[in-house]
């Protein structure tokens, strides 16, 4: 990226950014690259956001991330480390916080998966038209419950998919471990609709004010069939001690992708749900950045 261009880049940026340039250059890719704090106008909002740009002359590719239930655009730096390396190999990414995670300013309640969506088809909109992204060449990511979002996005106009430990399945079924089981999810949801919203505590200890909608948004989501008809390739990154989202989901997910060009999975043995963005074994974080960013790099030119 020339200097004119990177100084026209961040000037656009900077007339609705929350904040200024925050990242330093990569050390250890061929292109050096910028990371630009954004507030994008979505639903009435104006929803935290994050475009990593390298310095590469030309058109880029793009990748629009999704973070799991709960997490942020960054989730503990695993998400950075995705946006850096895919950076360092010419592919531009935008990530955001969702309803009540990171620095969201809406409560928990508006954490649905219409709303989203509807920001995730923001943040590409917004950055499409302020920099010079490829639109033939944008790929959609997403890890856990933002698994779910990339393959209900996936037929909008992307070209390859990568999913860490996605909840890829149809309904609420995927989720039932995470929940507590059927019983308990049903007993939410019940809960819910009755009352508008149930309190809920994650296996993590967060503790989540869950609204009717998110309950009747995941269980009217039908990933199968929206996995079936992309026909980009896809990437699975699953983790045998992942007991949130076990190979099972991975599986049904996969077999459903016939019309895709190629399916790649990837298994990272120790890696739990967490897959060392939250702990455990330092070994497996390298490991999961560098089979997406390299997914992407090879499947967005």
């Amino acid at each position: 990226m020339n200097r004119r261009f990177k100084a026209a880049l961040v000037a656009a940026f900077a007339l609705f950014a929350a904040a200024g340039i925050w990242a330093a250059p990569s050390a250890f890719g061929p292109y050096k690259f910028t990371a630009v704090a954004l507030l994008v106008p979505s639903r009435g909002v104006n929803v935290p956001a994050v475009f990593t740009v390298p310095e590469k002359a030309g058109s880029l590719p793009l990748v629009v991330m999704a973070h799991g239930h709960g997490g942020s655009k960054e989730e503990n730096g695993g998400f950075t480390a995705i946006a850096e390396a895919l950076a360092a190999r010419g592919v531009a990414s935008v990530r955001m916080d969702f309803p009540g995670c990171g620095a969201s300013s809406e409560p928990f309640t508006a954490n649905t998966v219409s709303n989203m969506l509807a920001d995730m088809e923001a943040a590409r909109a917004y950055v499409t038209a302020r920099a010079p992204i490829d639109l033939a060449n944008i790929g959609v990511f997403g890890y856990s419950m933002g698994g779910r979002l990339a393959v209900l996005s996936a037929a909008k106009g992307y070209r390859s998919l990568g999913l860490l430990a996605p909840v890829g399945t149809d309904g609420p079924d995927a989720m039932y471990v995470f929940m507590g089981g059927k019983d308990a999810y049903a007993g939410l949801s019940a809960k819910a609709k009755a009352e508008g919203h149930v309190l809920f505590t994650t296996p993590f200890g967060q503790v989540q004010d869950l609204s009717a909608a998110w309950f009747f948004d995941n269980e009217a989501a039908k990933g199968l069939a929206a996995v079936s008809s992309f026909t980009g390739p896809i990437l699975f990154v699953t983790g045998d001690a992942d007991t949130i989202i076990p190979y099972s989901v991975i599986e049904a997910t996969a077999s459903a992708a016939k019309a895709s060009s190629g399916i790649e999975i990837v298994g990272v043995a120790g890696a739990d749900h967490g897959y060392g963005f939250y702990g455990g074994d330092p070994a497996i974080k390298p490991q999961v950045v560098e089979s997406i960013a390299s997914f992407f790099a090879l499947t967005l030119r």
